[in-house]
């Protein structure tokens, strides 16, 4: 079987190295000597924190189903009351939460 010579050539073509004016310094490429390096992650120890959790999740229910049906009743007949400074000291609780993030 005979090989198209343009691929022969093509195969055999040598790359050539950059003249020394054309290189770009290595300082530039990679991370420098004085960089400080991040602490190591201890992958076992995360994915079993978070297969824990996992298994927690699942395991819990979304709502409480008994405090649903007794706030729907309790709203039904007129007896629940909202205690504003209650949801109030909530809503500061929150934001404070999320401004220290």
């Amino acid at each position: 079987m005979k090989i198209n010579d343009s691929l022969k050539t093509a195969l055999n073509t040598v790359v050539e190295k950059p003249a020394a004016s054309e290189s770009i310094p290595t300082s530039t490429i990679g991370p420098s000597a004085n960089s400080v390096k991040p602490p190591a992650a201890d992958i076992t120890t995360l994915s079993s924190q978070l297969q824990a959790l996992q298994a927690t999740i699942a395991n819990s229910p979304v709502f409480d189903s008994k405090k649903v049906d007794m706030i729907r009743s309790e709203i039904e007949s007129g007896q629940f009351t909202v205690d504003s400074g209650k949801v109030a000291d909530g809503m500061i609780n929150d934001a404070v939460a999320l401004l220290k993030k």
